[in-house]
């Protein structure tokens, strides 16, 4: 069964959430008894601390240990007594306690500190009393049950007159003696399992939660693109934020647009080719028909509008060859230095004659010095061709028609200026579109298959260039193209 999306998410994160719960519920288990067992150590370490400044006075004024170590009972009584006085507990126990008691302090009633030996109170907990030893200067036994080998650093000094004239120490008691101590710790980790299946019930939530979240745009965006992919150019998504997906949601929405304007140019573009080629087909058909059916004369003159016709269709199929060619990247394109200075120079000498004939007046500006370009010639040549011949063809008679070279900012700049008729700024933008003819030129009469300009803005691109169209200064139009120099 495959997962889906939701579940991947959700397994992923409440595994990850599992984990560290039960990790940090398993160290705590394991740490719980050792840090609890230190403080109770500590604890003890502080009440052996209130029997040396009984020992340091009783030192003073023996100034020997061999009186004490012969009385182990007088040392354990200095020991209760300071345990007694240390303690904010008020207990019925005290130093007349002692008496009765066995040499030694061996006696059943020294097993605990309270009565019946249980409970910490304020001797300690587990026979604290017993486990206290004294040794001397040198660590060798004095009192007490001192174990074989004795930790100096848990040892506590007797300094008289800043000499160390001995070392108290306690037993370390290792597990819980008493079961309060016991019942402690296991309620602590009992709490910590219940913890556990709480935190893990929380997590499963939260994951649930959070996976339903962020699985719901994804599946959104799914949604966009399969749409995208039957053909529905219309649907936008509206996914919030300003996360990863968000983002992908606007550039499916920015994706689904351009398909749209590419749809609806597609469409455009298949209508206005049929319509110009149907249109000279009819012409062609119409004039066939008539001639054989004898309603127009088969001579030299009809014969001569079909030939016009065919050609004009010959032309509109060369060219849709040439754009699709350029669309495509087909054209070879043979990068070499060119001088585009004089490239220019002799496309406008093979149209001085046809302005002339229209009673234009070209003039040029060229640069002083050449102006290198990396291009292929022959591309090169039919880009000015193709401009130079939209600029003659539509502009009206008794015009001028002004070009200009120039170079700056490592870039050639050449721009074509005519007289009327103008363009709006809408139209300009359109220009370089396939079949697109400005609606005061949109007549057979004027020629031209509307390509010429989409193949220029090919040509362009495809040597790094740039190509616009505006409004021209002198009521026409005007054509700038720029394109890097060679280094």
């Amino acid at each position: 069964m495959k997962l889906k999306l939701i579940h991947k998410l959700l397994i992923a994160m409440f595994a990850c959430a599992a984990l560290v719960l039960v990790l940090i519920t398993l160290v705590t288990r394991v740490s719980i008894g050792s840090g609890f067992m230190d403080f109770l150590q500590q604890q003890e370490r502080n009440q052996v601390e209130l029997v040396v400044p009984g020992l340091v006075n009783w030192y003073s004024e023996h100034g020997q240990w061999d009186e004490l170590a012969d009385n182990p009972r007088e040392f354990y009584g200095l020991v209760f007594t300071a345990l007694f006085q240390g303690s904010e507990s008020q207990s019925g126990f005290g130093p007349r306690w002692l008496e009765g008691q066995p040499r030694g302090g061996r006696g059943p009633g020294l097993q605990g500190s309270g009565p019946g030996g249980r409970g910490p109170g304020p001797l300690g907990r587990n026979g604290l009393p017993q486990r206290i030893f004294l040794l001397d200067a040198d660590q060798s036994p004095l009192v007490g049950n001192a174990p074989p080998e004795v930790d100096a650093g848990k040892l506590l000094p007797v300094t008289v007159d800043g000499a160390n004239v001995g070392w108290v120490g306690v037993i370390t008691i290792r597990g819980f003696q008493l079961p309060e101590e016991e019942a402690f710790i296991t309620q602590l980790r009992n709490n910590l399992l219940i913890g556990l299946g709480l935190g893990l019930a929380i997590a499963a939530l939260l994951a649930w939660l959070l996976a339903r979240h962020l699985s719901r745009p994804v599946n959104e965006v799914a949604a966009g693109i399969r749409a995208l992919a039957s053909g529905d150019f219309n649907r936008q998504m509206n996914i919030g934020g300003s996360d990863e997906i968000a983002r992908l949601g606007d550039d499916v929405n920015r994706l689904s647009a351009a398909l749209r304007e590419h749809e609806t140019a597609r469409k455009r573009w298949i209508s206005d080719m049929a319509h110009e080629l149907r249109t000279p087909l009819a012409i062609i058909k119409g004039e066939l028909e008539a001639m054989s059916d004898g309603i127009r004369p088969l001579d030299k003159d009809n014969l001569a509008s079909v030939g016009e016709e065919v050609k004009h269709l010959t032309s509109l199929v060369d060219d849709l060859h040439k754009l699709t060619m350029t669309d495509a990247g087909a054209l070879a394109y043979k990068m070499q230095a060119v001088d585009f200075n004089g490239l220019v120079e002799l496309a406008i000498d093979a149209f001085r004659g046809r302005a002339e004939g229209k009673d234009l007046q070209l003039d040029y500006s060229g640069a002083e010095r050449d102006i290198n370009l990396q291009g292929d010639e022959q591309r090169l040549r039919q880009l000015l061709n193709n401009l130079l011949d939209n600029a003659v063809r539509y502009t009206d008679s008794g015009g001028r028609i002004a070009i200009a070279l120039s170079k700056s900012d490592n870039q050639a700049r050449l721009s074509i200026s005519d007289t009327a008729p103008g363009a709006s700024e809408q139209e300009c933008e359109r220009l370089f579109e396939r079949l697109y003819r400005m609606e005061n030129s949109r007549n057979r009469n004027s020629g031209g298959s509307g390509l010429g300009l989409a193949i220029c803005r090919n040509i362009v691109e495809a040597h790094d260039g740039e190509i616009s169209a505006e409004p021209g200064p002198d009521g026409g139009l005007l054509i700038t193209v720029t394109m890097p120099l060679d280094q």
